[in-house]
């Protein structure tokens, strides 16, 4: 399969946007997730590499709920993307899943010139309290996501399985291209049927058709994709049209707007081999998103409520209301003790055949 064509550093802000997880219970850890362990030290940590690329980007930390603060909701998210990274880590261990270092530096490239430079990048990331090293770890981290996405999707989306969808969705890949005729009387129709043909479709739609957008054009509507064109026409129209031969001219077709003689210029279905990569790219997310579903459901996961709990809906940490739900309100789990989050503020990231008329 193909890889993306994304530039490295637009897949990071991509990775930050798109990440998810969950939730569950929890003592001096942050959360568990099988063999795993997050310490409410790392959680920290994070909270300042994603509210400097999130800033970055022109985003906050989380968005918090009402009474809950920005540093509690910086701490949600920021667990919930560590969570769903130690998922994608497992994979990318049992699968020999990594990424490149040039990918990395080319990633960290493209940012530095946004900005103004190296030295740019350097100051600002001081001023955040990181080390370029710690970044580009950072970066080497969001960047695995992709690939394991990227991985995932290869696995699962092989040939089989796309040329089953294609055959499911071929009217998308299908063109059609048709003209038509609205007349006032079905014995109008009946004779300007029985005189149309391909070659004089046109002419007669000029001089005949009661239709004022698709007469000046010879009566044509234009091209669609076949599953466009039976959401836009009126379903008799749509069911008379696709029963004719390329070239082929219907009868009378009565709808709610007239009486029809119907000209279908062309049906074109691409092959499988010119939308492969379309139809993947249009699958890719959600053949992701099921994987991710599933090992969620296989894995233990443990989290410190006073982080959240956890949304089954959106596989996401959310807040818990009550009274002991934010981070910053004890050492346990951030703001102010020696563990958990303490960073400030911070990322996340007419007439016609139209059903219309």
């Amino acid at each position: 399969m193909t890889r993306p064509s994304l530039r490295p550093w637009v897949l990071l802000a991509l990775v930050l946007v798109t990440l998810t997880a969950c939730a569950g219970s929890g003592g001096d850890l942050a959360a568990s997730i099988g063999d795993a362990e997050i310490t409410h030290e790392q959680v920290e940590a994070d909270m300042v590499a994603f509210t400097f690329l999130s800033e970055l980007n022109g985003a906050t930390c989380g968005t918090p709920v009402a009474g809950e603060s920005q540093e509690a909701a910086c701490a949600r998210l920021v667990l919930s993307n560590q969570i769903q990274e130690e998922i994608v880590k497992a994979y990318a261990v049992d699968n020999g899943v990594a990424v490149d270092r040039a990918d990395v530096d080319e990633a960290v490239a493209q940012l530095e010139e946004s900005i103004g430079g190296a030295e740019v990048l350097d100051e600002r990331l001081t001023a955040a309290g990181m080390t370029r090293e710690g970044f580009l770890a950072f970066a080497d981290r969001l960047l695995l996501f992709g690939e394991v996405q990227q991985a995932v999707v290869e696995e699962r989306l092989d040939e089989e399985a796309l040329r089953a969808l294609y055959e499911e969705n071929v009217p998308q890949f299908t063109t059609v291209e048709v003209s038509h005729i609205l007349l006032e009387s079905e014995e109008e129709a009946e004779e300007v049927a029985a005189e149309a043909t391909p070659e004089n479709f046109g002419r007669l739609a000029r001089q005949r058709s009661i239709d004022p957008g698709s007469a000046p054009a010879g009566g044509s509507l234009g091209a669609f994709s076949e599953a466009e064109f039976r959401q836009r026409f009126d379903p008799t129209f749509v069911e008379a049209a696709l029963a004719l031969e390329p070239g082929g001219i219907s009868g009378v077709v009565p709808t709610q707007f007239g009486y029809h003689v119907i000209h279908l210029v062309r049906r074109d279905v691409a092959p499988f081999e010119d939308v492969r990569e379309q139809l993947a790219a249009q699958q890719a997310g959600q053949v992701f998103d099921t994987w991710l579903g599933e090992r969620y459901d296989e894995t233990a996961i443990e989290v410190n409520p006073r982080y959240g709990r956890l949304d089954p809906a959106t596989r996401q940490v959310v807040a818990i209301r009550s009274t002991a739900d934010d981070p910053a309100a004890t050492g346990a789990t951030g703001g102010t003790g020696a563990t958990g989050p303490t960073a400030a503020t911070g990322p996340t990231a007419a007439t016609g055949p139209t059903a219309a008329t």
